[in-house]
């Protein structure tokens, strides 16, 4: 019978629509450690010289949250836009993985950065933007001293260049539907029951 089918499909919607929008709201999480990254030496930073470009943006359609945290109180970490690496002044002894630069009071950080201090951790919510990868040791960010280290993202491979010990990083992400999304779901739900309502 059609109005059998009908209604038996509007209640399957219904309750697809219904585990969509807990799902939203739930969201997902997930943790990933990056072990052992080489440390900083004072006086030099380290900077991804490949952008990443993958990372979707916090907004409408997605609320993204990320956390970093890491195990050592001397070394901070920032992201920064492209722009902002374009104007870093490079110094030798980079690859093909990363640059080695000069650490300076000026930067403009997207996220965290020398002003986290000692508190190893900072949150960040993705713009969609690509962005660098930067860390450095908070002793000597005025620029003097250090041993010439060859820091994360970097593989060690100059024989010239020491590393200060290693730390570990963990990033915590939670996903869910951004208001968007759920305002969709929750109107579509609305409509599914009235419909429901409408065939008694």
């Amino acid at each position: 019978m059609p109005t059998t089918s009908m209604a038996g499909a509007k209640a399957v919607i219904s309750v697809v629509v219904g585990l969509l929008i807990i799902g939203s709201l739930v969201g997902w999480s997930s943790e990933e450690l990056y072990p052992e990254i080489p440390k900083p030496d004072a006086g030099f930073c380290g900077v991804t010289k490949e952008a990443f470009s993958d990372v979707p943006g916090s907004g409408a359609m997605l609320d993204i949250d990320v956390v970093l945290n890491w195990d050592d109180s001397e070394v901070w970490v920032g992201i920064i836009d492209v722009a902002t690496f374009d104007q870093l002044e490079k110094l030798p002894g980079g690859n093909a993985n990363g640059e080695i630069v000069s650490c300076s009071a000026n930067i403009d950080y997207v996220a965290g950065g020398p002003s986290v201090g000692n508190a190893s951790t900072f949150d960040w919510a993705p713009d969609g933007e690509d962005f660098h990868i930067m860390i450095g040791s908070l002793e000597g960010d005025d620029g003097g001293g250090g041993g010439g280290g060859d820091p994360w993202p970097f593989s060690g491979e100059s024989e010239t260049m020491s590393f200060a010990g290693e730390f570990n990083v963990i990033v915590n992400s939670d996903v869910s539907g951004g208001w968007a999304v759920i305002l969709l779901l929750i109107l579509i739900e609305i409509g599914v029951i009235y419909l429901n309502v409408l065939d008694r």
